[in-house]
């Protein structure tokens, strides 16, 4: 197993971090201790956001782990809509609380990617990967942004190799992700779960032995 996650506060945080760092201190000066406090709160508060937690990644290679952390809302079998195929469709809420950090749920090649501005109701922005290891299994992760969501910063590109568990991008504040497996996987959670970014297996492949 390997350990993943490097810094207190995530690079993709530092720079609100600061700018309220220094202002909870231009507030002492200018405006007295209540404007301190108040605002070193939410300093506070944001270091906790942003955080960057170290995540084990499991020692399994046909493992489908969670690429954020979240409650797990659906576990159900649908038509895939970007590869025309079966699949089970495992479906994590991620929360302003969660860790905002995603990562990529297996280790292969991206094999294509598409975007979607505002077509679905209550989602504004989805972005949408495929992803195949080197055993031909095909997962397909996918981050939708509802209207309370800021922004995603994603790290994968088509044509691009991703490591299982490795820092893929950032959905600041919140989000919908889903993660398309084959029918034939062996589920490894339920609704209810909370699972962990990295970290908690989804599902397994399921291989014939030589």
């Amino acid at each position: 197993m390997k350990n993943n996650g490097q810094h207190l506060v995530a690079r993709e945080g530092w720079l609100p971090v600061g700018i309220v760092l220094i202002l909870s201190f231009l507030g002492k000066i200018y405006l007295g201790w209540v404007a301190f406090i108040i605002l070193f709160i939410f300093f506070l508060a944001l270091c906790y956001i942003f955080r960057d937690p170290k995540r084990t990644i499991p020692s399994a290679p046909l493992a489908v782990v969670s690429p954020c952390a979240g409650e797990i809302v659906a576990v159900e079998k649908v038509t895939d809509p970007w590869l025309n195929r079966p699949a089970i469709r495992c479906r994590i809420r991620m929360s302003i609380w969660n860790v905002h950090i995603l990562r990529s749920p297996i280790e292969g090649k991206v094999m294509d990617q598409w975007y979607s501005d505002g077509k679905e109701q209550g989602v504004k922005k989805r972005y949408s990967y495929w992803i195949k290891t080197d055993e031909s299994d095909d997962v397909i992760l996918s981050l939708a942004l509802g209207r309370g969501a800021l922004l995603a910063k994603m790290g994968i590109h088509c044509g691009e190799r991703t490591g299982q568990g490795q820092n893929s991008g950032f959905l600041y504040f919140s989000g919908l992700i889903d993660v398309l497996v084959p029918e034939n996987a062996r589920i490894e959670i339920k609704e209810g779960d909370y699972v962990l970014s990295g970290q908690s297996v989804l599902a397994q492949f399921i291989h014939a032995s030589g």
